[in-house]
Protein backbone atom coordinates (compact mmCIF):
# COMPACT_ATOMS: atom_id res chain seq x y z
CA UNK A 1 0.00 0.00 0.00
CA UNK A 2 2.79 2.43 0.92
CA UNK A 3 4.68 1.51 -2.25
CA UNK A 4 1.64 2.29 -4.40
CA UNK A 5 1.10 5.56 -2.54
CA UNK A 6 4.72 6.53 -3.06
CA UNK A 7 4.54 5.74 -6.78
CA UNK A 8 1.34 7.73 -7.09
CA UNK A 9 3.01 10.69 -5.37
CA UNK A 10 5.96 10.48 -7.78
CA UNK A 11 3.58 10.35 -10.75
CA UNK A 12 1.68 13.37 -9.41
CA UNK A 13 4.93 15.33 -9.10
CA UNK A 14 5.75 14.34 -12.68
CA UNK A 15 2.31 15.53 -13.84
CA UNK A 16 2.83 18.89 -12.14
CA UNK A 17 6.30 19.22 -13.66
CA UNK A 18 4.94 18.53 -17.14
CA UNK A 19 2.13 21.04 -16.74
CA UNK A 20 4.36 23.77 -15.33
CA UNK A 21 7.01 23.52 -18.04
CA UNK A 22 7.32 27.01 -19.56
CA UNK A 23 5.08 28.58 -16.90
CA UNK A 24 4.29 31.50 -16.86
CA UNK A 25 5.66 32.13 -20.37
CA UNK A 26 2.94 30.06 -22.06
CA UNK A 27 -0.09 31.55 -20.29
CA UNK A 28 -2.69 32.36 -22.93
CA UNK A 29 -4.95 35.39 -22.54
CA UNK A 30 -7.32 36.22 -25.40
CA UNK A 31 -10.71 37.80 -25.85
CA UNK A 32 -12.83 34.99 -24.35
CA UNK A 33 -10.87 34.92 -21.12
CA UNK A 34 -10.85 38.72 -20.87
CA UNK A 35 -14.63 38.79 -21.35
CA UNK A 36 -15.14 36.12 -18.68
CA UNK A 37 -12.67 37.82 -16.35
CA UNK A 38 -14.73 41.00 -16.39
CA UNK A 39 -17.81 38.92 -15.51
CA UNK A 40 -15.87 37.48 -12.56
CA UNK A 41 -14.89 40.96 -11.37
CA UNK A 42 -18.55 41.97 -11.49
CA UNK A 43 -19.28 39.12 -9.08
CA UNK A 44 -16.63 40.49 -6.71
CA UNK A 45 -18.47 43.81 -6.93
CA UNK A 46 -21.71 42.16 -5.85
CA UNK A 47 -23.36 41.44 -9.22
CA UNK A 48 -24.13 37.72 -9.05
CA UNK A 49 -24.51 35.68 -12.26
CA UNK A 50 -26.99 32.96 -13.19
CA UNK A 51 -25.80 32.47 -16.79
CA UNK A 52 -22.28 31.75 -17.94
CA UNK A 53 -20.23 32.27 -21.09
CA UNK A 54 -22.13 32.30 -24.40
CA UNK A 55 -21.93 29.40 -26.83
CA UNK A 56 -20.59 29.82 -30.33
CA UNK A 57 -23.25 27.41 -31.61
CA UNK A 58 -26.28 29.59 -30.86
CA UNK A 59 -26.80 33.10 -29.47
CA UNK A 60 -29.38 31.77 -27.01
CA UNK A 61 -27.16 29.03 -25.59
CA UNK A 62 -25.05 29.68 -22.50
CA UNK A 63 -22.85 27.55 -20.32
CA UNK A 64 -23.10 27.59 -16.54
CA UNK A 65 -21.79 30.49 -14.45
CA UNK A 66 -19.73 28.32 -12.08
CA UNK A 67 -16.58 29.22 -14.00
CA UNK A 68 -17.15 32.90 -13.20
CA UNK A 69 -17.21 32.15 -9.48
CA UNK A 70 -14.02 30.11 -9.76
CA UNK A 71 -12.32 32.98 -11.60
CA UNK A 72 -13.64 35.43 -9.02
CA UNK A 73 -12.17 33.40 -6.13
CA UNK A 74 -8.75 33.28 -7.79
CA UNK A 75 -8.81 36.96 -8.77
CA UNK A 76 -9.81 37.95 -5.24
CA UNK A 77 -6.62 36.30 -3.94
CA UNK A 78 -4.31 37.33 -6.78
CA UNK A 79 -5.23 40.95 -7.58
CA UNK A 80 -6.93 40.00 -10.88
CA UNK A 81 -3.92 38.13 -12.24
CA UNK A 82 -4.82 35.71 -15.10
CA UNK A 83 -1.50 33.92 -14.59
CA UNK A 84 -2.82 32.85 -11.17
CA UNK A 85 -5.83 31.30 -12.94
CA UNK A 86 -3.44 29.31 -15.12
CA UNK A 87 -1.51 28.22 -12.03
CA UNK A 88 -4.65 26.81 -10.41
CA UNK A 89 -5.96 25.20 -13.60
CA UNK A 90 -2.71 23.29 -14.09
CA UNK A 91 -2.91 21.90 -10.56
CA UNK A 92 -6.56 20.91 -10.98
CA UNK A 93 -5.82 19.05 -14.20
CA UNK A 94 -2.87 17.20 -12.64
CA UNK A 95 -5.07 16.06 -9.75
CA UNK A 96 -7.22 14.26 -12.30
CA UNK A 97 -4.72 11.40 -12.26
CA UNK A 98 -5.86 10.55 -8.71
CA UNK A 99 -9.37 10.02 -10.05
CA UNK A 100 -8.01 7.99 -12.97
CA UNK A 101 -6.09 5.79 -10.54
CA UNK A 102 -9.20 5.30 -8.40
CA UNK A 103 -11.41 4.40 -11.38
CA UNK A 104 -8.89 1.92 -12.80
CA UNK A 105 -8.29 0.35 -9.40
CA UNK A 106 -12.02 -0.38 -9.25
CA UNK A 107 -12.22 -1.72 -12.80
CA UNK A 108 -9.00 -3.78 -12.75
CA UNK A 109 -6.34 -3.35 -10.07
CA UNK A 110 -3.93 -0.79 -8.66
CA UNK A 111 -1.09 -1.90 -10.91
CA UNK A 112 -3.12 -1.01 -13.99
CA UNK A 113 -4.18 2.14 -12.14
CA UNK A 114 -0.56 3.27 -11.79
CA UNK A 115 0.09 2.70 -15.50
CA UNK A 116 -3.02 4.70 -16.44
CA UNK A 117 -2.13 7.48 -13.99
CA UNK A 118 1.37 7.64 -15.50
CA UNK A 119 0.06 7.94 -19.07
CA UNK A 120 -2.50 10.55 -17.96
CA UNK A 121 0.28 12.50 -16.25
CA UNK A 122 2.27 12.67 -19.50
CA UNK A 123 -0.69 13.00 -21.86
CA UNK A 124 -0.18 15.82 -24.36
CA UNK A 125 -3.94 16.25 -24.61
CA UNK A 126 -4.32 16.68 -20.87
CA UNK A 127 -1.35 19.05 -20.72
CA UNK A 128 -3.17 21.15 -23.34
CA UNK A 129 -6.34 21.12 -21.24
CA UNK A 130 -4.27 22.44 -18.33
CA UNK A 131 -3.19 25.42 -20.48
CA UNK A 132 -6.72 26.23 -21.63
CA UNK A 133 -8.12 28.85 -19.26
CA UNK A 134 -11.77 28.36 -20.11
CA UNK A 135 -14.78 26.53 -18.73
CA UNK A 136 -14.45 23.24 -20.72
CA UNK A 137 -11.01 22.59 -19.24
CA UNK A 138 -12.38 22.01 -15.74
CA UNK A 139 -14.91 19.50 -17.07
CA UNK A 140 -12.07 16.97 -17.29
CA UNK A 141 -12.15 16.65 -13.50
CA UNK A 142 -15.94 16.59 -13.17
CA UNK A 143 -16.40 14.01 -15.94
CA UNK A 144 -13.88 11.81 -14.13
CA UNK A 145 -15.90 12.32 -10.92
CA UNK A 146 -18.97 11.07 -12.82
CA UNK A 147 -17.21 7.93 -14.05
CA UNK A 148 -15.70 7.28 -10.62
CA UNK A 149 -19.20 7.34 -9.12
CA UNK A 150 -20.52 5.10 -11.88
CA UNK A 151 -17.65 2.62 -11.38
CA UNK A 152 -18.33 2.51 -7.63
CA UNK A 153 -22.01 1.87 -8.28
CA UNK A 154 -21.63 -0.79 -10.96
CA UNK A 155 -18.48 -2.64 -9.94
CA UNK A 156 -18.36 -2.20 -6.16
CA UNK A 157 -22.14 -2.05 -5.58
CA UNK A 158 -21.69 1.09 -3.48
CA UNK A 159 -24.91 3.11 -3.55
CA UNK A 160 -22.99 6.29 -2.72
CA UNK A 161 -21.56 6.14 -6.23
CA UNK A 162 -24.98 7.22 -7.51
CA UNK A 163 -24.70 10.54 -5.67
CA UNK A 164 -21.18 11.05 -7.00
CA UNK A 165 -22.36 10.32 -10.54
CA UNK A 166 -25.25 12.79 -10.38
CA UNK A 167 -22.98 15.43 -8.89
CA UNK A 168 -20.38 14.80 -11.60
CA UNK A 169 -22.97 15.20 -14.36
CA UNK A 170 -24.36 18.41 -12.88
CA UNK A 171 -20.94 20.02 -12.44
CA UNK A 172 -19.91 18.89 -15.93
CA UNK A 173 -23.00 20.56 -17.41
CA UNK A 174 -21.98 23.75 -15.62
CA UNK A 175 -18.73 23.74 -17.58
CA UNK A 176 -20.30 22.77 -20.93
CA UNK A 177 -23.94 22.04 -21.73
CA UNK A 178 -22.97 19.20 -24.12
CA UNK A 179 -22.14 17.15 -21.04
CA UNK A 180 -25.87 16.52 -20.81
CA UNK A 181 -24.99 13.51 -22.95
CA UNK A 182 -23.30 11.92 -19.94
CA UNK A 183 -26.83 10.76 -19.11
CA UNK A 184 -26.65 8.59 -22.23
CA UNK A 185 -23.53 6.92 -20.83
CA UNK A 186 -25.17 6.64 -17.42
CA UNK A 187 -28.32 4.86 -18.60
CA UNK A 188 -26.48 2.78 -21.21
CA UNK A 189 -24.14 1.53 -18.47
CA UNK A 190 -27.05 0.66 -16.19
CA UNK A 191 -28.89 -1.18 -18.93
CA UNK A 192 -26.00 -3.13 -20.43
CA UNK A 193 -23.92 -3.76 -17.31
CA UNK A 194 -26.67 -4.62 -14.84
CA UNK A 195 -29.56 -7.05 -14.69
CA UNK A 196 -32.88 -5.21 -15.10
CA UNK A 197 -34.29 -6.99 -12.03
CA UNK A 198 -31.38 -5.76 -9.94
CA UNK A 199 -31.90 -2.21 -11.19
CA UNK A 200 -35.59 -2.38 -10.25
CA UNK A 201 -34.73 -3.83 -6.83
CA UNK A 202 -32.14 -1.12 -6.28
CA UNK A 203 -34.67 1.57 -7.25
CA UNK A 204 -37.09 0.32 -4.59
CA UNK A 205 -34.65 -0.28 -1.72
CA UNK A 206 -32.51 2.81 -2.35
CA UNK A 207 -35.27 5.25 -3.25
CA UNK A 208 -34.09 7.80 -0.69
CA UNK A 209 -30.58 7.59 -2.07
CA UNK A 210 -31.86 8.21 -5.58
CA UNK A 211 -33.75 11.26 -4.33
CA UNK A 212 -30.59 12.50 -2.61
CA UNK A 213 -28.61 12.03 -5.84
CA UNK A 214 -31.25 13.94 -7.78
CA UNK A 215 -31.12 16.69 -5.17
CA UNK A 216 -27.34 17.02 -5.67
CA UNK A 217 -27.88 17.13 -9.41
CA UNK A 218 -30.60 19.78 -9.19
CA UNK A 219 -28.47 21.91 -6.87
CA UNK A 220 -25.51 21.67 -9.25
CA UNK A 221 -27.62 22.86 -12.22
CA UNK A 222 -29.81 25.28 -10.22
CA UNK A 223 -28.43 28.27 -12.10
CA UNK A 224 -29.74 26.80 -15.36
CA UNK A 225 -33.17 26.32 -13.80
CA UNK A 226 -33.25 29.93 -12.58
CA UNK A 227 -32.04 31.22 -15.96
CA UNK A 228 -34.62 29.19 -17.89
CA UNK A 229 -37.40 30.53 -15.69
CA UNK A 230 -36.18 34.11 -15.98
CA UNK A 231 -35.57 34.04 -19.73
CA UNK A 232 -38.67 32.02 -20.68
CA UNK A 233 -36.92 28.73 -21.47
CA UNK A 234 -34.84 30.18 -24.29
CA UNK A 235 -32.00 27.69 -23.82
CA UNK A 236 -34.26 24.66 -24.10
CA UNK A 237 -35.72 26.15 -27.27
CA UNK A 238 -32.23 26.82 -28.63
CA UNK A 239 -31.14 23.23 -27.94
CA UNK A 240 -34.05 21.91 -29.98
CA UNK A 241 -33.00 24.12 -32.89
CA UNK A 242 -29.49 22.70 -33.16
CA UNK A 243 -28.93 20.73 -36.35
CA UNK A 244 -26.63 17.78 -36.90
CA UNK A 245 -23.87 17.99 -39.48
CA UNK A 246 -22.43 14.54 -38.86
CA UNK A 247 -19.89 12.98 -41.17
CA UNK A 248 -17.85 9.81 -40.66
CA UNK A 249 -14.70 11.82 -41.31
CA UNK A 250 -15.43 13.75 -38.09
CA UNK A 251 -15.42 10.55 -36.03
CA UNK A 252 -12.26 9.41 -37.80
CA UNK A 253 -10.55 12.73 -37.02
CA UNK A 254 -11.54 12.62 -33.34
CA UNK A 255 -10.46 9.00 -32.92
CA UNK A 256 -7.11 9.59 -34.61
CA UNK A 257 -6.47 12.71 -32.56
CA UNK A 258 -7.34 10.95 -29.32
CA UNK A 259 -4.74 8.32 -30.07
CA UNK A 260 -2.16 10.77 -31.42
CA UNK A 261 -2.38 13.15 -28.44
CA UNK A 262 -2.39 10.48 -25.75
CA UNK A 263 -0.75 7.28 -26.98
CA UNK A 264 1.01 7.36 -30.32
CA UNK A 265 2.32 10.51 -32.02
CA UNK A 266 3.57 8.64 -35.10
CA UNK A 267 0.91 9.41 -37.71
CA UNK A 268 1.84 6.53 -40.02
CA UNK A 269 1.11 3.96 -37.29
CA UNK A 270 -2.17 5.34 -35.95
CA UNK A 271 -4.40 3.40 -38.35
CA UNK A 272 -2.61 0.18 -37.40
CA UNK A 273 -3.09 0.91 -33.71
CA UNK A 274 -6.80 1.61 -34.25
CA UNK A 275 -7.16 -1.82 -35.86
CA UNK A 276 -5.26 -3.48 -33.00
CA UNK A 277 -7.35 -1.71 -30.35
CA UNK A 278 -10.57 -2.58 -32.18
CA UNK A 279 -9.84 -6.32 -32.22
CA UNK A 280 -8.52 -6.20 -28.65
CA UNK A 281 -11.78 -4.58 -27.56
CA UNK A 282 -13.82 -7.22 -29.40
CA UNK A 283 -11.83 -9.97 -27.67
CA UNK A 284 -12.40 -8.36 -24.26
CA UNK A 285 -16.11 -8.01 -24.96
CA UNK A 286 -16.25 -11.74 -25.74
CA UNK A 287 -14.00 -12.68 -22.83
CA UNK A 288 -16.16 -13.16 -19.75
CA UNK A 289 -13.66 -12.11 -17.03
CA UNK A 290 -13.31 -8.58 -18.45
CA UNK A 291 -16.51 -8.19 -20.48
CA UNK A 292 -18.09 -5.66 -18.12
CA UNK A 293 -14.93 -3.54 -17.97
CA UNK A 294 -14.61 -3.51 -21.76
CA UNK A 295 -18.27 -2.54 -22.15
CA UNK A 296 -17.91 0.21 -19.53
CA UNK A 297 -14.91 1.72 -21.38
CA UNK A 298 -16.61 1.35 -24.78
CA UNK A 299 -19.70 3.21 -23.56
CA UNK A 300 -17.42 5.86 -22.01
CA UNK A 301 -15.59 6.46 -25.28
CA UNK A 302 -18.67 6.54 -27.51
CA UNK A 303 -20.54 8.81 -25.10
CA UNK A 304 -17.75 11.30 -25.69
CA UNK A 305 -18.31 11.06 -29.44
CA UNK A 306 -22.00 12.01 -29.29
CA UNK A 307 -21.42 15.82 -29.33
CA UNK A 308 -19.27 15.41 -32.45
CA UNK A 309 -21.86 13.19 -34.11
CA UNK A 310 -24.52 15.85 -33.53
CA UNK A 311 -22.48 18.98 -34.24
CA UNK A 312 -19.91 17.90 -36.81
CA UNK A 313 -17.30 20.01 -35.05
CA UNK A 314 -13.83 18.73 -34.17
CA UNK A 315 -13.08 21.08 -31.26
CA UNK A 316 -11.11 19.48 -28.45
CA UNK A 317 -13.36 20.53 -25.64
CA UNK A 318 -16.59 18.77 -26.65
CA UNK A 319 -15.40 15.49 -25.13
CA UNK A 320 -13.43 16.26 -21.99
CA UNK A 321 -11.89 13.09 -20.56
CA UNK A 322 -13.45 10.80 -23.21
CA UNK A 323 -9.99 9.78 -24.37
CA UNK A 324 -9.17 8.72 -20.80
CA UNK A 325 -11.14 5.57 -21.61
CA UNK A 326 -8.53 4.81 -24.29
CA UNK A 327 -5.73 5.45 -21.82
CA UNK A 328 -7.31 3.00 -19.37
CA UNK A 329 -7.88 0.35 -22.05
CA UNK A 330 -4.29 0.56 -23.32
CA UNK A 331 -2.99 0.51 -19.74
CA UNK A 332 -4.82 -2.77 -19.15
CA UNK A 333 -3.34 -4.27 -22.33
CA UNK A 334 0.14 -3.15 -21.30
CA UNK A 335 -0.34 -4.75 -17.86
CA UNK A 336 -1.09 -8.06 -19.60
CA UNK A 337 2.05 -7.69 -21.73
CA UNK A 338 4.13 -6.87 -18.64
CA UNK A 339 3.11 -10.18 -17.08
CA UNK A 340 4.42 -12.08 -20.10
CA UNK A 341 7.37 -9.95 -21.10
CA UNK A 342 8.55 -7.15 -18.82
CA UNK A 343 10.93 -5.68 -21.41
CA UNK A 344 8.28 -5.30 -24.13
CA UNK A 345 5.79 -3.83 -21.67
CA UNK A 346 8.26 -1.26 -20.35
CA UNK A 347 9.30 -0.43 -23.92
CA UNK A 348 5.68 0.33 -24.82
CA UNK A 349 5.29 2.58 -21.76
CA UNK A 350 8.54 4.36 -22.65
CA UNK A 351 7.42 4.80 -26.26
CA UNK A 352 4.12 6.39 -25.16
CA UNK A 353 5.94 8.63 -22.67
CA UNK A 354 8.52 9.76 -25.23
CA UNK A 355 5.87 10.60 -27.84
CA UNK A 356 3.86 12.69 -25.40
CA UNK A 357 6.89 14.47 -24.00
CA UNK A 358 8.10 15.29 -27.49
CA UNK A 359 4.76 16.96 -28.27
CA UNK A 360 4.71 18.78 -24.94
CA UNK A 361 8.23 20.16 -25.28
CA UNK A 362 7.72 21.26 -28.88
CA UNK A 363 4.15 22.57 -28.67
CA UNK A 364 3.30 23.71 -25.14
CA UNK A 365 5.79 26.57 -25.23
CA UNK A 366 3.32 28.19 -27.69
CA UNK A 367 0.36 27.85 -25.32
CA UNK A 368 -2.91 26.10 -26.22
CA UNK A 369 -3.01 24.72 -29.75
CA UNK A 370 -5.34 25.77 -32.57
CA UNK A 371 -7.89 23.11 -31.63
CA UNK A 372 -8.49 25.14 -28.48
CA UNK A 373 -7.99 28.77 -29.46
CA UNK A 374 -8.45 30.90 -32.57
CA UNK A 375 -5.59 33.34 -32.14
CA UNK A 376 -2.14 31.77 -31.79
CA UNK A 377 0.38 33.34 -29.46
CA UNK A 378 -1.74 35.65 -27.31
CA UNK A 379 0.56 34.99 -24.36
CA UNK A 380 0.81 37.18 -21.27
CA UNK A 381 4.61 37.27 -21.48
CA UNK A 382 4.39 39.09 -24.83
CA UNK A 383 1.33 41.13 -23.88
CA UNK A 384 3.13 42.50 -20.81
CA UNK A 385 6.16 43.39 -22.93
CA UNK A 386 3.89 45.32 -25.27
CA UNK A 387 2.40 47.27 -22.38
CA UNK A 388 5.90 47.98 -21.03
CA UNK A 389 6.94 49.20 -24.48
CA UNK A 390 3.98 51.59 -24.71
CA UNK A 391 4.46 53.01 -21.23
CA UNK A 392 8.21 53.43 -21.67
CA UNK A 393 7.77 55.24 -24.97
CA UNK A 394 5.21 57.55 -23.37
CA UNK A 395 7.70 58.47 -20.60
CA UNK A 396 5.03 59.05 -17.95
CA UNK A 397 2.98 61.21 -20.33
CA UNK A 398 -0.52 60.57 -21.53
CA UNK A 399 -0.86 58.26 -24.48
CA UNK A 400 -3.56 56.45 -26.40
CA UNK A 401 -3.72 52.89 -27.62
CA UNK A 402 -5.72 51.31 -30.42
CA UNK A 403 -5.71 47.85 -31.90
CA UNK A 404 -6.42 45.61 -34.83
CA UNK A 405 -8.18 43.03 -32.69
CA UNK A 406 -10.03 39.75 -32.96
CA UNK A 407 -12.99 40.29 -32.78
CA UNK A 408 -12.59 43.47 -34.80
CA UNK A 409 -12.93 46.84 -32.99
CA UNK A 410 -13.34 45.22 -29.56
CA UNK A 411 -10.85 46.37 -26.92
CA UNK A 412 -11.84 43.97 -24.10
CA UNK A 413 -8.57 42.00 -24.07
CA UNK A 414 -6.28 45.03 -23.94
CA UNK A 415 -8.52 46.95 -21.60
CA UNK A 416 -8.23 44.13 -19.06
CA UNK A 417 -4.46 43.89 -19.52
CA UNK A 418 -3.96 47.63 -19.02
CA UNK A 419 -6.24 47.65 -15.98
CA UNK A 420 -4.56 44.63 -14.40
CA UNK A 421 -0.90 44.99 -15.37
CA UNK A 422 -0.43 48.52 -16.70
CA UNK A 423 -2.33 50.38 -14.02
CA UNK A 424 -0.80 48.40 -11.15
CA UNK A 425 2.76 48.84 -12.46
CA UNK A 426 2.67 52.37 -13.88
CA UNK A 427 -0.14 53.98 -11.93
CA UNK A 428 -2.28 55.27 -14.80
CA UNK A 429 -4.27 54.13 -17.81
CA UNK A 430 -4.07 55.19 -21.46
CA UNK A 431 -7.00 56.31 -23.57
CA UNK A 432 -8.43 54.07 -26.25
CA UNK A 433 -8.46 55.83 -29.60
CA UNK A 434 -10.33 55.15 -32.80
CA UNK A 435 -13.38 53.12 -33.66
CA UNK A 436 -14.67 50.79 -30.92
CA UNK A 437 -17.69 48.50 -30.81
CA UNK A 438 -20.03 49.45 -27.99
CA UNK A 439 -21.49 47.09 -25.42
CA UNK A 440 -18.32 45.10 -24.70
CA UNK A 441 -16.53 44.87 -21.37
CA UNK A 442 -13.65 47.24 -20.68
CA UNK A 443 -13.03 50.43 -18.71
CA UNK A 444 -10.50 52.32 -20.82
CA UNK A 445 -11.88 55.73 -21.73
CA UNK A 446 -12.73 55.71 -25.45
CA UNK A 447 -12.01 58.86 -27.48
CA UNK A 448 -13.54 58.75 -30.94
CA UNK A 449 -12.41 62.23 -32.00
CA UNK A 450 -8.85 61.87 -33.28
CA UNK A 451 -7.93 65.49 -32.65
CA UNK A 452 -8.54 64.99 -28.92
CA UNK A 453 -6.04 62.15 -28.65
CA UNK A 454 -2.56 62.77 -27.16
CA UNK A 455 0.52 62.90 -29.39
CA UNK A 456 1.92 59.58 -28.13
CA UNK A 457 0.03 56.62 -29.55
CA UNK A 458 0.45 52.85 -29.68
CA UNK A 459 -1.15 50.58 -32.24
CA UNK A 460 -1.38 46.87 -31.37
CA UNK A 461 -1.85 44.38 -34.18
CA UNK A 462 -3.02 40.96 -33.01
CA UNK A 463 -2.56 37.79 -35.09
CA UNK A 464 -5.13 38.53 -37.78
CA UNK A 465 -6.59 35.03 -38.04
CA UNK A 466 -10.02 35.22 -39.64
CA UNK A 467 -9.58 38.76 -40.98
CA UNK A 468 -9.31 39.40 -44.68
CA UNK A 469 -6.29 41.21 -46.10
CA UNK A 470 -8.57 44.05 -47.13
CA UNK A 471 -9.83 44.53 -43.55
CA UNK A 472 -6.23 44.76 -42.31
CA UNK A 473 -5.16 47.12 -45.11
CA UNK A 474 -8.15 49.41 -44.59
CA UNK A 475 -7.52 49.57 -40.85
CA UNK A 476 -3.83 50.47 -41.22
CA UNK A 477 -4.59 52.94 -44.02
CA UNK A 478 -7.06 54.75 -41.79
CA UNK A 479 -4.54 54.91 -38.96
CA UNK A 480 -1.96 56.40 -41.32
CA UNK A 481 -4.27 59.37 -42.01
CA UNK A 482 -3.88 60.51 -38.41
CA UNK A 483 -0.45 59.33 -37.22
CA UNK A 484 2.94 58.13 -38.41
CA UNK A 485 4.98 55.12 -37.30
CA UNK A 486 8.13 56.00 -35.33
CA UNK A 487 9.01 52.48 -34.21
CA UNK A 488 7.65 48.99 -34.73
CA UNK A 489 8.42 45.87 -32.71
CA UNK A 490 7.33 42.27 -32.83
CA UNK A 491 6.56 40.34 -29.65
CA UNK A 492 5.80 36.75 -30.55
CA UNK A 493 2.83 36.81 -32.90
CA UNK A 494 1.78 40.35 -31.89
CA UNK A 495 3.05 43.58 -33.48
CA UNK A 496 3.10 46.95 -31.76
CA UNK A 497 3.74 50.32 -33.39
CA UNK A 498 4.73 53.46 -31.52
CA UNK A 499 3.14 56.34 -33.40
CA UNK A 500 3.06 60.13 -33.26
CA UNK A 501 -0.02 62.16 -34.14
CA UNK A 502 0.27 64.47 -37.14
Amino acid sequence: MNIERNWLLIILCLALLVRFIFFPDNVYFGYDLARDSYAALEILNGHLKIIGPPSSANDNLFHGPLIYYIYASIYFLSHNNPEAVSFIFRIINALGLLLVFSIVSILFNKRVGLIAAFIFALSYEQSQYSLFLSHPALAVLTVLIFYLGLALLLFKKKPGGLILSFLGIGLSIQFHYVNLFLFVGFFASLIFLQDIKLIFKFSITKFRLILLGLLFFILSISTFILAEYKFHFREIKALTELKSSFTFSTIKTISQRSIHDNLLSVDSLITLLIVILFFAAIKMLLDKPFRKQALFLTIWFFTGLIPYILSGTTSYYHNPAASVSLIIFVSFLISLILKRNMLIGLTLIAFIAFGNLNLILSQNIKGPNRDFVIEPGMLTKDEKKILDFCYQKAKDKKFSVSGLTIPLYINTTWSYLFEWYGSQKYGYLPLWGGRTASGYAGHLKVVDKRSDLPDNQCLIIEPTVGLSDSDKENFLREESYFSKVLEQKQFGTITVQYRRKF
